[in-house]
């Protein structure tokens, strides 16, 4: 079966919609004489035209064309990566890292770039490639061949077969492999390191990535990349398999082939791919017939920490557990959890290769066999638990994130495949562990330094908000004051009214316990920490946020109409960041109409609901947006404030996207000023 080709209107259509609006990167597919045949969100936020305006147009015209040296080097490698400057709809230019290739495999042939601005040196941003330099170190130096796949094509064989009606995406590709033997061909190799050179050699770099990835993988392989695909379709985390692979020069081996699927690469088009040349141990294994060996000659791959362990005490707990009618663990578990130290406790090592050494911080193996886990994975492991509970079903492969503790006590951050033996009878199980600690280490960076900009804007944001706390605060404590006042001149008097006196003293309390929620308030939003999610109503966050707002709306003579006309579901979000949103957008409001009479100044919160959605739309009545802003109205760091960091609607979409929504800026339909809108997946 070969998938149907589509025209050519029905693939802009919806490869922007299902696939390229996911990515990070500026992607844009041309024709043969350059007229703009797919335009992405990425690319409209770098260049300023939105995908519906570039559509049709000649990339030349709009962006700038191709060096010929960059299309000679496609013509002879296939792909080409450097620098090069664009125009963008401002007319401003900036400098771009673009990668060029040509696909053969569409009728007819069309372009592909890959680009992303090169002209920014923010320090966050230096911190980022610094993070980047070091990843790439590690993927040139491991002893592995490990690839980084453009895997976009993929998704769009799989948004074709799911428009045909396909639906059993496993069955329908285990049926056809002529289809997996397609998404090689477009599949494209985006880089390798030098240990692929050596393992698929021989030949250059160029070479290797520019041969189409079909050629490696032999046909009778074809099915272990199925299974590979199956398991992206399926979210599981890890792929491995044995398969066969050919190199450069038509010589076949065995190979040990590894996916990983980590969260956000394969929603972003790219994965990582490694293999081991096994051939000498599975040769050997084949002229001994024996299996075991075949096992023990993978123990010596000297890239991924790999062990045996036994557990028949955990193999009887289960056949009694089992006796007594428990379906699953998950519940028991629940109710039992020292099960799992148990478990922990009576898993004892039998075998293990010198990366288990390293990664344990054993002296030698020896030192390792007949010891038990513990103190090695800590009591409780969460991963341990889900790895149990999928053993109890007899599931044969487990993976997962797990941290393990060296003997030195020292924490390291693993990726953990547990493989059981398929004889029921046998308590053993193999262990594959790769030390990600580094990897790990730079996830949390990446999302610390988003939190200080969440965090940054926050305190930007008070600052600007000072007038208006002053005044929230000064009013309970001006009526404290009076109140108090009257309170010792009512206590002073012959006959102390006490009815009245108690009155006032009361009123004093409630205005005592508005400071109080006042300062609390505050203290949350300016506080860096998390809070947790909670069912909440839109038309109250935005009746708190013009209470907070509200001197700055009387100073600058804004009116504020709050349509509360219709009854919306609920969403579920962090109460203070949301808050955070709408105070940025009715704070841009404010200032975007400090041009035009105050008797003008109107702005309006309106609420809708459609569908599982829901979205509040702040409508000033100012100039309008530029054009300018509107060609990237996220771009961080611009700012026409002078205390202002560029940050603050960057952060607000981030912390859109966060609950699950989004944010959106345009101009009034009546050219009346412009409309902030931010939409919720309704709480379920």
């Amino acid at each position: 079966m070969r998938l149907a080709a589509t025209n050519r209107g029905s693939q802009v259509q919806r490869v922007p919609a299902q696939l390229l609006d996911v990515a990070s990167e500026s992607l844009i597919s041309s024709s043969p004489d350059g007229e703009i045949t797919s335009w992405n969100l990425a690319a409209a936020m770098l260049y300023g035209w939105q995908p519906h305006e570039a559509l049709g147009r000649k990339v030349a015209d709009l962006i700038g064309g191709y060096s010929e040296k960059a299309k000679d080097a496609v013509g002879v490698a296939g792909v080409w990566e450097g620098k090069q400057e664009r125009r963008r709809r401002d007319g401003s230019t900036c400098t771009v890292r673009l990668r060029l290739a040509r696909s053969t495999e569409l009728e007819p042939p069309e372009w592909m770039e890959v680009s992303s601005v090169l002209d920014t040196e923010h320090p966050a941003e230096r911190a980022l490639a610094a993070s980047e330099y070091r990843y790439r170190n590690l993927f040139g130096a491991v002893a592995a061949s490990f690839w980084e796949l453009d895997f976009s094509g993929v998704g769009l064989i799989l948004s074709e077969l799911a428009e045909n009606g396909v639906t059993d995406f496993a069955a329908h590709l285990r049926a056809y492999p002529e289809i997996s033997r397609e998404m090689m061909r477009a599949t494209r190799i985006v880089d390798t390191n030098d240990r692929s050179l050596e393992m698929f050699g021989p030949g250059s770099k160029r070479e290797l990535i520019a041969t189409p990835l079909d050629y490696y993988w032999p046909d009778d392989s074809t099915s272990d990349f199925t299974e590979s695909v199956i398991s992206a379709i399926t979210k599981r985390p890890r792929h491995v398999a044995e398969t066969r692979m050919r190199a450069l020069d038509g010589r076949e081996f065995e190979a040990v082939f590894t996916v990983s699927f980590l969260p956000g690469t394969v929603g972003g088009g790219t994965l990582l791919v490694g293999f081991t040349d096994i051939s000498d141990r599975v040769q050997a294994a084949r002229l001994l017939g024996d299996v075991t060996t075949r096992r023990q000659m993978l123990m010596d791959v000297p890239t991924i920490a790999l062990s045996e362990l036994a557990a028949p005490e955990v193999a009887q707990a289960f056949s009694r557990l089992r006796s007594e009618g428990i379906p699953d663990l998950r519940q028991y578990i629940y109710r039992n959890p020292d099960f799992i130290d148990f478990v922990i406790e009576h898993l004892r090592l039998t075998s293990v290769n010198e990366a288990v050494v390293r990664l344990f911080g054993a002296r030698s193996a020896e030192e390792l066999i007949g010891r038990s886990m513990t103190g090695i994975i800590p009591p409780g492991s969460e991963a341990m638990r889900r790895s149990i509970e999928s053993s109890y079903l007899r599931e044969p492969v487990f993976q997962s994130e797990m941290r393990i503790f060296r003997l030195d006590g020292t924490p390291v951050d693993t990726l953990f495949c547990r493989v059981s033996n398929p004889d029921p009878t046998r308590s053993d199980v193999l262990v594959a562990q790769i030390d990600i600690t580094e990897q790990i280490g730079a996830r949390d960076e990446v999302e610390r330094m988003r939190q200080e900009l969440a965090h940054a804007s926050r305190i930007s944001l008070l600052g600007q908000l000072t007038a208006s706390i002053v005044h929230e605060v000064s009013q309970p404590i001006t009526a404290i004051s009076n109140h108090a006042a009257a309170a010792e001149r009512l206590a002073r008097s012959p006959e102390p009214p006490t009815l009245k006196l108690a009155s006032v003293l009361s009123l004093i309390g409630k205005h005592a316990s508005r400071v109080g929620e006042i300062i609390q308030r505050l203290r949350a939003v300016a506080a860096n920490r998390e809070v947790p999610m909670a069912r909440l109503s839109l038309h109250e966050i935005a009746s708190e946020t013009c209470l907070l707002l509200r001197q700055e709306l009387n100073e600058k003579s804004v009116q504020v109409f709050l349509d509360r006309a219709l009854a919306i579901p609920a969403v579920r979000g962090d109460r203070i960041q949301l808050q955070q949103v709408l105070s940025n957008l009715m704070m841009n409001a404010i200032q975007a109409m400090e041009g035009i009479p105050p008797g003008d100044r109107r702005m309006d919160l309106r609420f809708r609901s459609e569908g599982r959605t829901v979205r509040v739309e702040v409508c000033d009545s100012g100039s309008g947006l530029s054009k300018q802003f509107l060609a990237s109205p996220f771009q961080i760091f611009r700012t026409s404030k002078r205390d202002g960091l560029g940050i603050g609607l960057t952060i607000c979409r981030s912390i859109a996207e966060a609950h699950g929504g989004s944010l959106e800026l345009r101009d009034r339909s009546d050219a009346r000023g412009a409309i902030s809108v931010l939409t919720l997946p309704v709480a379920e």
